[in-house]
């Protein structure tokens, strides 16, 4: 009997190595989970993206008129947060924190034209999130699209 004594004790000296592993797969996990609301870089990231997402509409736009012959349209809407083109009819929104200014004056709504030779009616897009902002211009002799993101 003293065998199996002395067989319980040798085991429940430490850890096998299964439990260390679960335990850090469910750690790691754990601050996998928690990472993006505790990072100070993150925020601000949203207006990076957004602008992106516009720039490479604007671009596609512009690839469309150039390839079919036919003048693209890009519209956004301030209102509801959203734009659209001819190339790509899915309404896109943008996230809820950012708003859209465009620099058409008061209206809410604004398109940007692209003609089959590459030009563009151009204009500028400001995204604007609580601290930051992005300022989208289309060159109306080139028709292309950049953005510059500040504070």
């Amino acid at each position: 009997m003293t065998a199996s004594v002395a067989g319980t004790a040798r085991r429940e000296q430490g850890f096998t190595l299964l439990e260390l592993i679960v335990v850090l797969a469910i750690v790691s996990l754990v601050a996998v989970a928690l990472a993006p609301i505790a990072n100070p870089w993150r925020q601000g990231g949203t207006i990076d993206v957004a602008a992106r997402e516009v720039v490479i509409g604007l671009r596609a736009a512009r690839t469309a008129a150039i390839h079919t012959n036919r003048e693209a349209t890009v519209t956004f809407d301030a209102a509801a947060g959203e734009y659209w083109s001819d190339a790509s009819p899915s309404h896109r929104a943008l996230p809820a924190q950012i708003t859209v200014g465009l620099g058409s004056g008061e209206s809410s709504v604004g398109q940007v034209r692209f003609f089959p030779d590459g030009g563009a009616s151009g204009g500028t897009i400001v995204l604007k999130e609580a601290h930051r902002s992005a300022v989208i211009k289309v060159d109306a002799m080139s028709g292309k699209a950049t953005f510059h993101v500040g504070p």
